[in-house]
């Protein structure tokens, strides 16, 4: 098995672990913790992202917060793309970090954060018209870096969690694509490596 295959099914086992120990986790602390007139703490909060749908980017978040304002924020993503024509961008990763609250009930008000970036990636390039200057290949890589967010999240109707933000994140890749547009810039700014944007909506729940 391929080192970055296994280091990513490493994570994913990591990630389904969090999951049901956090759960766990949340039942108990958030009762544990209500303050401010009987207001329950919301300890645990998951969301999706729609809005990286549009670059097909599928992802999940889930934090949990042991104490007001210190949350560990941990996302797992997956990419069905399609960057170029006849091109695809397919794979698997992740998030693991730390976001800092300004609410005090749990998952809300303004929002910091920063996180590490690990991806298992391919990049299948099919060249439209076949010759020298653009042959078809598949390219199989890593990506890694880092990455710093913000934004402002609301706790509506008890439970219900929306948060928007915005953010920059910088990676590495262990071998570059062949993009069908060399030159395209939309390449760089969604799918590149190096320094790019990053826009932020969640919808979800905390408990």
């Amino acid at each position: 098995m391929p080192h970055s295959t296994s280091l990513c099914l490493r994570f994913h086992l990591i990630f389904a672990s969090a999951l049901a120990a956090l759960s766990a986790l949340g039942e108990t602390s958030a009762r544990g913790g209500d303050i401010d007139e009987g207001i329950a703490f919301k300890s645990v909060g998951g969301a999706g992202t729609p809005l990286a749908m549009l670059i097909g980017r599928y992802s999940a978040d889930l934090e949990y917060l042991p104490l007001a304002h210190h949350a560990l924020h941990v996302t797992q993503f997956g990419y069905y793309a399609l960057p170029g024509v006849s091109d695809q961008l397919t794979g698997l990763g992740g998030e693991i970090g730390y976001r800092w609250y300004s609410g005090t009930h749990g998952p809300d008000g303004f929002f910091a954060g920063a996180s590490f970036v690990a991806g298992d990636l391919e990049y299948r390039h099919i060249a439209t018209v076949a010759g020298p200057l653009d042959a078809s290949d598949d390219t199989h890589f890593v990506e890694l870096g880092g990455a710093l967010d913000a934004g402002y999240q609301i706790l509506l109707l008890g439970n219900l969690a929306v948060g928007v933000g915005a953010g920059a994140q910088y990676v590495v890749e262990t071998t570059r694509p062949h993009f069908e547009f060399e030159n395209h810039p939309w390449h760089d700014v969604l799918y590149g490596a190096g320094l790019r944007p990053r826009a932020l909506l969640s919808v979800g729940a905390a408990f």
